[in-house]
């Protein structure tokens, strides 16, 4: 009844259409099913972080002025003044500028707790001696003597005590050798990424987060952040999927172009 239904109000040639499509997306979901299994172990390992990242969030009613739609807008004031947190907003910020100063520590590690962890959006989490082997690995201001992050923005969450997020836009000039070959000279541009910064109690960094970007429409690394977006702009890219501008699925270019498809038909029968 449904199809013919559709033959009768839009036609047989759009009924076909219709049914072709639905055929389609329901194989996409069988495919897709199919591919969405995650062993056991990796499930438990994305629990342990997301159970990590989400434990010390404040618990206590929202402060702030109620949008028509959407959420709310934080008073971060008095968000703050109710905080049992021993450090300052402005001492955090404080805090924050330093650890900048001595490369997010690296040149001074006893900044860091020992519980310290790095995590990037593919890498990690990383602890204190994995983190400064990879930093070490590199030689990366060897190979761009002239490489600024070009922080901004220092922000506290009112929600996470003891977090403040920044922005980077990282330049970088490759005029130095890079895994043994010779300098390019390519200007390299990263979009807009978020930082973060987290401190404990005592006021040493318990985690570095990084390389996150915020609009992968700007730069010059077809959208990609971080160090992957640096050694494909030289040419080096290293040798998976994750270190190349992200491309959309066929199976997600497909669903798009069946949707604008309904929707173009849709809007003929109205007019």
């Amino acid at each position: 009844f449904f199809f013919l239904f559709l033959d009768i109000t839009m036609g047989s040639k759009a009924c076909k259409f219709i049914t072709a499509s639905l055929f389609l997306v329901g194989l996409l979901l069988l495919i897709n099913n199919s591919n969405a299994y995650v062993p056991s172990s990796r499930t438990n390992e994305l629990k342990s972080l997301q159970m990590s990242t989400t434990a010390e969030m404040i618990d206590t009613p929202l402060i702030g002025e109620k949008c028509e739609a959407g959420g709310t807008i934080l008073d971060e004031k008095a968000v703050f003044a109710k905080s049992d947190f021993p450090l300052t907003p402005e001492e955090l910020i404080e805090k924050t500028r330093y650890v900048l100063r001595k490369d997010s520590g690296v040149l001074e590690t006893s900044l860091w707790a020992d519980d310290f962890e790095f995590c990037a959006p593919y890498i990690g989490p990383l602890t204190k001696e994995q983190f400064l082997d990879a930093a070490s690995g590199f030689s990366i201001y060897d190979a761009f003597p002239d490489f600024d992050n070009r922080y901004f923005g220092l922000t506290v969450d009112p929600l996470e005590p003891g977090r403040v997020w920044f922005f980077t836009r990282l330049v970088a000039t490759h005029t130095g050798k890079l895994f043994g070959k010779e300098p390019s000279g390519e200007k390299v541009e990263l979009p807009p990424q978020v930082y973060s910064l987290t401190f404990n109690r005592e006021g040493l960094v318990k985690q570095l987060t990084v390389g996150y970007v915020t609009d992968r429409r700007q730069g010059n690394t077809g959208g990609l952040g971080g160090m992957f977006g640096v050694f494909y702009k030289v040419g080096q890219p290293l040798p998976f999927p994750e270190s190349y501008p992200y491309k959309l699925s066929w199976r997600f270019r497909l669903f798009t172009w069946l949707g604008n498809k309904l929707s173009n038909l849709g809007k003929k029968k109205e007019d």
